[in-house]
């Protein structure tokens, strides 16, 4: 008791101390170190707890290079908590029985290990082999906490309910933020772009977090019915994130919302997954026989993005005269020849950035395009590990995107499964297809803030789905149809 005392004591001086030396010295990106030392004690006395600290504080951190304070890239506090739980993962599971055994030979967890031994691989090939080795290690400490030290903690639905709200809770600290500091600026679309900093780099990335934590904040509303105050407080939380996700004046985010809403229309109607499968086969069938009238029909469409959300809206088909479409389309062609050029192991992880310059076409160029190639990555989760780690990376991600739907649906369908349950399926299934219709036109999970939440997303899944296979597995699979 006397050594956490001291050990309290130790870190307020100490982070006092910071606190002091930043302002004295105008190093402002120091003041995200107190709380990581406010932590320490947590970490002697219950770990457990900073786990769910990492879900209020992500959407909170600062990455001091994102918004030119210095040339640290690095997530404060969040990516430092982030290594210490990778380490007390590992700590539980060498000392302890909390680890399921089954949770680690799951399909989407063998999946996860065929994604770490692909980027190893493709990184000795790689064109940048340390930019390579620091995606890898980047990975590391996002997945094993958000996804295996989330399968030690989410075999309880509050824990569950525990670790959204909190999520949902600071990403509604920063909608305020932003709606506050935009109302500044008349609630103009170009100020939009940035108003979210310091918490977020641009609109883009808070836009896709905004449509995938907005289900969740619906889920939440229902989960405390009967609670009031608490209830009439989340329907206040939706309210503003739905107006946040607006005034981000990011089209790809509200594109993304649609999905979410059919797959809660599919729920609603107990529609078995081998039927969407079918609607979404005939979907492409038919958008690849019209492919040439379609273009043509997005070709006359000269609408601009500006500061009224219709026409906003109306210009997402614009690839004619609309700089971010275009500029969307030259990212996602450079990734196209890149991946022509090293088809099987691609140019390494994380190495799109750097490379993708000289495979620009001169027809795609645009008002933004720059001839350095410095200004971003592929606007892609499927065509960035593409071009990055080949064929394989990207039909390893398509393969978990499948995989976790077939298997959500799974479990939804499970006899034996509870109403809560199914419910929490729903709300998580629909938050993660916001992001996986997102990956098409844009890409974060090479950021904290995507992946602290996209990840133990992926582990509600197969926490529910090993709780019914685990508790009568042939009464389970006997009533399940999937195919």
């Amino acid at each position: 008791m006397e050594t956490n005392r001291s050990v309290l004591y130790g870190s307020l001086i100490l982070s006092l101390g910071i606190i002091y030396f930043s302002f004295r010295f105008e190093i402002y990106p120091l003041l995200g170190l107190p709380l990581f030392f406010l932590l320490i004690p947590l970490i002697l006395k219950k770990p457990d707890i900073l786990f769910f600290v990492l879900a209020f504080i992500t959407p909170l951190s600062i990455n001091p290079a994102d918004v030119e304070w210095s040339h640290l890239s690095l997530s404060l506090p969040s990516e430092p908590l982030g290594v210490i739980l990778v380490l007390f993962f590992f700590l539980l599971l060498t000392t302890s029985d909390k680890v399921d055994v089954n949770f680690l030979k799951h399909p989407i967890s063998v999946l996860i290990y065929c994604f770490f031994g692909w980027w190893i691989i493709t990184s000795f090939t790689s064109v940048h082999k340390m930019v390579s080795i620091k995606f890898i290690i980047a990975k590391l400490w996002f997945i094993v906490p958000c996804y295996f030290l989330a399968g030690v903690f989410f075999k309880e639905a509050p824990a569950i309910r525990k670790y959204l709200y909190l999520f949902v809770f600071g990403m509604f600290l920063v909608s305020v933020f932003n709606i506050v500091h935009l109302s500044s600026y008349g609630f103009e679309d170009k100020p939009s772009q940035w108003t979210m900093q310091p918490f977020f780099k641009d609109h883009t990335i808070f836009g896709a977090l905004l449509a995938l934590v907005i289900p969740l904040s619906v889920g939440l509303v229902k989960w405390y019915k009967g609670n009031f105050l608490q209830q009439g407080f989340l329907i206040f939380i939706f309210l503003v994130l739905v107006t946040g996700l607006l005034l981000t004046f990011s089209r790809a985010a509200w594109v993304s919302i649609v999905p979410a809403l059919l797959l809660f229309l599919i729920f609603l109607f107990k529609i078995k997954f081998k039927w969407v499968l079918a609607g979404v086969a005939v979907g492409i069938y038919y958008l690849i026989s019209n492919l040439d009238p379609i273009l043509m029909e997005m070709e006359r469409n000269k609408v601009a993005g500006s500061d009224d959300i219709v026409q906003n809206a109306e210009s997402i088909s614009n690839i004619s005269s609309d700089p971010s479409n275009l500029e969307r389309i030259n990212r996602w062609a450079s990734a196209i020849e890149m991946w022509k050029e090293k088809p099987v192991l691609g140019f390494g992880p994380g190495t799109y950035m750097f490379e993708y310059a000289p495979y620009q076409l001169s027809g795609n160029f645009t008002s933004i395009s720059t001839n350095f190639g410095d200004v971003g990555n592929a606007h892609s989760e499927y065509l960035g590990p593409l071009a990055e780690t080949g064929l394989i990376g990207m039909l390893l991600f398509l393969g978990l995107f499948l995989g976790i739907f077939i298997i959500g649906f799974r479990a939804y369908f499970y006899s034996e499964t509870s109403k809560e349950d199914r419910f929490i399926l729903c709300t998580v299934l629909c938050a993660l297809v916001t992001y996986f219709s997102h990956g098409f036109l844009n890409n974060f999970l090479d950021t904290d803030k995507a992946n602290n939440i996209f990840w133990p997303l992926i582990a509600i899944v197969v926490v529910i789905d090993l709780k019914y296979r685990n508790l009568n597995q042939t009464s389970a699979y006997k009533n399940v149809d999937v195919k």
